[in-house]
């Protein structure tokens, strides 16, 4: 299966964090996505989770209050020790995962990294900056990519980035 274009990608996004009338806001990134990428493609939305699928492939992505961990997501990755889930997406054989979380960027950063030694997982990349860090990690055919980040005062945001090339 062919990956999605990192444009079908943006739109998804953009489309999910416009306001108004679902069915013009999707009837619109239908249009733009077309025109952008040259593919024909389909906008599928039930409340806060859509579907944007073309020929080469699709991406599923949930938004909004109330949103859970998937089942199937692994009980060996950090999580922080309170968080919310923003958004999940399924995209190109990678799950992208959105909390809000409360804490400093860099004392989640040295928590993430020593739970996530502690579970087996080699750290492969580690940048920090005043108000954002990332961390990388690998384990077997898996992947891990964390980052943290704060802007003026708001909550913690923790994005995590999950591969496995045995699921592709």
């Amino acid at each position: 299966m062919r990956h999605p274009t990192p444009l079908l990608i943006l739109a998804g996004c953009g489309l999910l964090a416009a306001s108004g009338c679902h069915r013009a806001a999707d009837a619109a990134t239908e249009v733009a996505i077309e025109r952008a990428s040259g593919q024909k493609v389909s906008v599928d939305r039930d409340g806060e989770r859509m579907r944007i699928a073309t020929a080469g492939g699709h991406v599923a992505i949930a938004t909004g209050d109330g949103i859970a961990l998937p089942a199937d997501f692994p009980d060996d990755l950090f999580l922080p020790p309170s968080y919310g889930v923003t958004s999940v997406m399924d995209v190109g054989g990678a799950r992208l995962v959105s909390l809000e979380a409360d804490g400093a960027v860099a004392t989640m950063f040295e928590t993430a990294r020593t739970a996530m030694a502690g579970k087996g997982w080699a750290q492969t990349l580690a940048m920090q900056q005043a108000d954002s860090a990332m961390l990388g990690f690998s384990h077997g055919p898996r992947e891990a990519t964390y980052t943290f980040t704060r802007h003026a005062g708001g909550p913690l945001l923790v994005g995590i980035q999950l591969r496995d090339s045995t699921r592709q």
